[in-house]
This record gives C-alpha cells, structure tokens and sequence, in this order.
C-alpha cells in the first residue's frame, strides 16, 4: 500500500488534476489555476488574495452558459484555508462532508445471497427497475428517466442491479474517470423494504470486480455516516473528506 500522501496524490491526479499537455477526461476543462468537470470545480490552485476574483469570474461563466448552478468542492488536503469562508460570502451554501473512502479494487469472494441475482444493466427492463429503485430510495432528488439511466449504464457509467423476486432491491454505479487509478462508486441506493439483509454488499462486489478487471487499482466512495458500516466491513479506508458549496442562479 502506498503512503498516505502518496495515495492522495494519486487520487488528486486521477480523479482531479493532470499535468500540462496530457490528455484530459472528455468532460473537464483546465486552466492554470482550476479544473472544471461538467458544472463542478473539482481542483484550484487560488492565493487568498485571489479567491473572490475566482469565484466571481466562474459565477459569471456558469451563468453565461445559462447554467442553473455552479458546485465548488473542496477536500481536506486542499491549501491555502480560507477558500469555504470566501464561497460562503458570495453565496455559496455547504453540502454535507463526505468522507472519501477506499481500498484496492480486488474484492475476493464475492458474497452468495440466497435468492438475489446481480446483473449489470444492459435492458430498459433492467434500467426500469434501476428508476423505480431509486423513486423509493430517493424520493423526488432523482432526476434521470430509465432512458437516461440506461444509456448512461451502455456508454460512460455502467450500473449494477440486484434483482431478489423479480424486484429490483439494491443498485450502484461504477464512474470510470479516462486515465484514472480509481473508479469512483456512486448511486448506491436499497429498497426499503428490503433493506438489512444483505442485498447491498454483492452490488458493491460486482462493481469493485470490474473495476479491477480493467485495470483500476483503486475504488472509491464519497461517503455519508449512513453509507459507510458497509464499505468499512468490506475494508475501505477513510482518504480524507470532501465537501460541495452549491450557489444556485435564479430561473
């Protein structure tokens, strides 16, 4: 196992950062001093003296592109300080702090539910289920269609089903950042009603398998306290924490 700064360095270039004139994920713009991921910043490099310039200049290129928000995160590795207290004061509201959790991608044994079969989502039915899921699982913050689902799980972000009497119980998607040593597990959401019995861990399995069969040494969760038991029982370790400053533009 690498050093601990050694690991964040790692993650900051896989999943934040490359060096000039290397080639960039599809999504994100660098500039000297930022990094932009589809409506995020997700690196910079600001003096304090510098922080109110920034962000007004990327406030006014959200809005210029007719976004409707602008997110800014931060971790816990990041320097100088200051920079949550100068987003704060032109609007930005704090998200709850994740913990960035990891391991290794090799899971071993994959855990044998009785009755639960994990698919990877390659069908509209499949994709369907997927939707209804997350309605129960995330009431109305879940804004993508089983047509989008589906064809963000056959192109950018395949996604993982378990299915336990032909209902849809437990979902997760694999982000695989071009270049990257980690992939990145997101959308992770149990019935529930079938919550606690163990129809969750085999979905997190499936993803970390395919993750090491192509060759990513890493994965990865952003991470609430409610999220957590299960990636620690499965050997995760805590990288550090992130949290988002949302400023929301008026319609």
């Amino acid at each position: 196992m690498n050093s601990p700064s050694q690991i964040h360095t790692l993650f900051d270039y896989s999943q934040r950062r490359r060096p000039y004139q290397t080639e960039l994920p599809a999504n994100w713009i660098q500039t000297s001093t930022l990094t932009r991921d589809h409506g995020q910043i997700i690196w910079q490099d600001l003096q304090p003296g510098d922080f109110a310039h920034a962000i007004e200049e990327e406030v006014a290129r959200a809005q210029a592109r007719g976004a409707d928000m602008l997110e800014w995160k931060l971790y816990s590795h990041d320097e100088p300080a200051g920079l949550r207290e100068a987003l704060m004061a032109q609007g930005f509201e704090e998200q709850p702090v994740e913990d960035i959790l990891f391991r290794r991608s090799d899971p071993g044994p994959i855990t044998r539910v009785p009755g639960l079969e994990v698919v990877r989502v390659t069908t509209y039915d499949q994709a369907e289920k997927c939707f209804n899921l997350a309605l129960q699982a995330f009431g109305n913050n879940w804004d993508k269609s089983p047509e989008d689902l589906l064809k963000c799980a056959l192109t950018s972000e395949p996604f993982w089903l378990g299915i336990y009497e032909g209902h849809g119980v437990s979902m997760g998607r694999l982000s695989l950042t071009k270049g990257s040593a980690f992939g990145g597990l997101y959308g992770g959401a149990s019935h529930p009603d079938f919550r606690r019995r163990g129809f969750y861990r085999p979905v997190v399995q499936a993803r970390m398998a395919h993750a090491a069969a192509h060759g990513l040494e890493y994965v990865f969760s952003e991470s609430l306290p409610t999220s957590q038991p299960i990636l620690r029982a499965l050997g995760f370790e805590t990288l550090g924490y992130v949290q988002g400053f949302l400023r929301l533009f008026p319609t």
